[in-house]
C-alpha cells in the first residue's frame, strides 16, 4: 500500500505547485480514486461494507463532485489560473516542511509496521495542507477545494484504522459530504455570476 499513498501524497502537492483550477478538480478526482484503491486492497471481498466505501470514494468524490464543481466554473468562464496557495518560494518550502514534518512526527507517534507510519503521516499532510489551503486563500474556489482535501484526509485516517464504521455511519458519512458539496457548490455559483460577468466575460479559457 505504500506505492498508492505515496502516489496520494504527490496528488496532494502538485496542484499547490500548477496553479489551475483545472488541476485542482483533477487532483481532488484522483485523490477519490486513490482512496477506493487502498481500501479495496485491505479488504479481500466486496462486501456491503467496502461497496459503500467505494461509492463514496470512487463515485462522490471522484467523479461527482470534480465533475459538479466543474461545470460551475466552466460555465462561469473561470480565468484558468487558481492559486490553491500563495505562487512563492516561501509558502511552496512551507509546504515541504509540512510534509516532512508529518512523516517525523508520523515515526515518532506510530510504533507499527512501514504501511501503517506512512498511512498516518500521509493523511497528516493532508490535513495540515488543506489548513494551509484555508488559511492562504479567500476566494470561494480556493476554500471549497481546501475543505475537499481536508475531508479527504480525513477519510485516510479512517482507512488506515484497523476499525470499520457500522454501515449506517457510512451512508450518514456519505450523504453529508455529498449535501456538502451541493452547498458549496451553490455557494460558489452565486458568487462567481457577478465577477465573471463584469471582470472576463471574453477572456479565453485553456
Amino acid at each position: 500500500m505504500n506505492s498508492l499513498q505515496i502516489a496520494f501524497l504527490v496528488v496532494l502537492l502538485i496542484p499547490l505547485v500548477a496553479a489551475t483550477w483545472r488541476m485542482s478538480l483533477f487532483g481532488l478526482a484522483l485523490q477519490g480514486f486513490l482512496l477506493g484503491w487502498m481500501s479495496l486492497r485491505q479488504d479481500e471481498g466486496l462486501s456491503p461494507s467496502m461497496l459503500l466505501l467505494l461509492i463514496d470514494f470512487v463515485l462522490v468524490r471522484g467523479v461527482l463532485a470534480p465533475r459538479y464543481l466543474y461545470g460551475i466554473m466552466k460555465s462561469r468562464n473561470a480565468p484558468p489560473r487558481n492559486d490553491v496557495i500563495p505562487a512563492n518560494l516561501l509558502f511552496w518550502t512551507l509546504a515541504g516542511t509540512i510534509v516532512l514534518l508529518a512523516f517525523r512526527c508520523a515515526g515518532t507517534l506510530s510504533h507499527g509496521d512501514a504501511a501503517a507510519v506512512t498511512n498516518l503521516a500521509v493523511a497528516g499532510a493532508a490535513l495540515f495542507l488543506g489548513l494551509l489551503v484555508l488559511s492562504t486563500q479567500n476566494s470561494p474556489f480556493s476554500q471549497i477545494v481546501g475543505v475537499l482535501r481536508l475531508e479527504n484526509g480525513i477519510a485516510l485516517f479512517e482507512i488506515g484504522s484497523p476499525h470499520r464504521f457500522s454501515i449506517p455511519v457510512q451512508i450518514g458519512v456519505a450523504l453529508i459530504f455529498f449535501v456538502s458539496v451541493l452547498l458549496l457548490g451553490n455557494f460558489l455559483d452565486r458568487l462567481l455570476d457577478p465577477v465573471v460577468r463584469v471582470d472576463s466575460p471574453e477572456r479565453p479559457t485553456l
